[in-house]
């Protein structure tokens, strides 16, 4: 249906609510699209930061492991 038909069929104010209305329907369509898509990489995300975490954590546990070797060695000099 085009719009002048529209228009003469259903009066302007009403042509203008409809397509209102379509274009609102649009824009929800599109944004809950676009959420999901912001979901997938909140996802994404979170699990690369754990990844990135899990990392963290190692090294931490490694330096922890030098510091005491590095003390040992300390008082084996100095002792």
């Amino acid at each position: 249906m085009d719009i002048a038909n529209l228009i003469n069929t259903f009066g302007f104010p009403t042509a203008c609510v409809i397509a209102c209305g379509f274009f609102i329907w649009k824009m929800w369509e599109q944004q809950n699209a676009d959420k999901e898509k912001l979901y997938v990489e909140l996802d994404n995300s979170r699990t690369a930061t754990e990844k990135a975490l899990d990392v963290i954590q190692g090294y931490s546990e490694k330096l922890n492991i030098i510091e005491s070797d590095v003390k040992e060695i300390k008082e084996k000099v100095v002792g």
